[in-house]
């Protein structure tokens, strides 16, 4: 019976099992209990395995050891990224805007809204049907005030992979230009690379980027441990006070265990992207393929091809409300979602999905699959077979 099978896990957007190497990094640090920033040798022992940690992370992506700053998760980089670098501006009194995308993770969206209260003007970009923004749409929405970009590699939701380096290039036009006029307010790009590790080269200079979000949790790492790579020279200030860490940016005792599984999680996701990503893209084409054999009103959300996540699939089947496919699917033994984890509490429809012109019915039943990397075609049949029998089951 289904019931007995083993479950499938197709929720690899939202947080990913603990890789074995990960797992052997983190309990061979996680007997070193000392705090790195003591004198002894306990914390001279955890310490070691901290600056070798943060060395692997900036040689995963082409950084310096002092460029990384740990933090608890990606969504605390996030937050680091946005009001580190826009937050003294604002309190000093200054007119600061902001530019990003309709379709971000709420990671960015609530802490520049927050902004927004104590006077930032921020300028929403949006997208085109397929999920991709316009390169220039950004520097079309900067203004002479505007100190900040912040756009994401890869949708979480519906797996665009947004033209980074051409983002870049617009903002390296806008900086220089500003220059030319006598500006001297500096403009930086921050990504959100969140969701991007496992299927794409995260190389900061060829990204051309200021500062760059990785989450630990959603490349085979361990949860509680995210990094934000911030470019030599860029000025910001910390978030979370009390404390010296992380070169003063980030105050709280660092945890070397965690660290040292992220860093071992990184370098095996970056090893072998490329491969990795066009074997699990095979495998959740064939999974589209299925599901519309079975099912060939059903729509997709997103970019096809290369502009797409390798393991994301993000469809709607009309009729057929999406947390009720969730839960069903559940029962059926497969995890998935609608959307982000971190906006299942609002029962509203998906902003990412409206952004992309679906009304929002259509939106309410948006359904997300995010394969692991170890997906297989036999797993997809069975996947798109318990949509079949759901949708014959609870569509309306």
């Amino acid at each position: 019976m289904w019931f007995r099978r083993k479950r499938i896990y197709a929720d690899a957007a939202a947080a990913t099992p603990l890789s074995s190497k990960a797992r052997r990094e983190m309990l061979r640090v996680l007997l070193l209990y000392g705090n790195p920033g003591a004198l002894h040798q306990e914390a001279l022992a955890a310490k070691k395995e901290l600056d070798a940690a943060r060395k692997s992370i900036a040689d995963s992506i082409g950084a310096h050891p002092d460029e990384i700053i740990f933090t608890a998760s990606g969504t605390e980089a996030n937050n680091l990224a946005i009001s580190g670098t826009l937050g003294p501006r604002l309190r000093l009194g200054e007119k600061v805007s902001a530019v990003t995308s309709i379709i971000e993770h709420q990671s960015v969206l609530a802490p520049l809204r927050a902004l927004e209260r104590e006077g930032l003007e921020l300028a929403l970009v949006g997208v085109q049907p397929d999920g991709l923004i316009f390169p220039n749409a950004v520097t079309e929405a900067a203004r002479p005030d505007t100190a900040l970009v912040s756009v994401q590699y890869i949708n979480s939701e519906m797996g665009a992979v947004e033209p980074v380096r051409e983002i870049a290039k617009e903002v390296r036009r806008l900086r220089a230009h500003r220059q030319e006029k006598g500006g001297e307010l500096p403009v930086y790009f921050h990504v959100d690379a969140s969701q991007a590790p496992l299927w794409l080269d995260i190389k900061v200079e060829k990204l051309g980027v200021d500062m760059v979000t990785l989450d630990a949790q959603k490349i085979l790492g361990p949860k509680g441990i995210g990094c934000l790579y911030v470019k030599r020279g860029l000025l910001l200030d910390p978030v979370i006070w009390g404390g010296g860490q992380e070169k003063g940016k980030r105050a709280g005792t660092e945890n070397a265990a965690a660290a040292a599984a992220f860093a071992a999680a990184l370098a095996d996701a970056q090893k072998g992207a490329g491969k990795r990503a066009a074997k699990t893209a095979q495998v959740r084409d064939y999974l589209l393929e299925e599901i519309k054999a079975l099912i060939p009103n059903v729509l997709l959300h997103g970019p096809a091809g290369e502009h797409r996540a390798a393991n994301n699939l993000s469809i709607s089947i009309p009729g057929l409300d999406g947390q009720m496919a969730v839960i069903a699917l559940d029962a059926a033994g497969i995890a998935a979602s609608t959307r982000s984890a971190c906006s299942t509490d609002d029962e509203e429809p998906s902003y990412v999905i409206e952004a992309l012109g679906a009304d929002k019915k259509t939106a309410q039943e948006a359904v997300r699959l995010t394969l692991l990397p170890d997906a297989t075609r036999r797993q997809a049949r069975r996947i798109a077979q318990a949509l079949f029998e759901i949708a014959n089951r609870y569509r309306k």
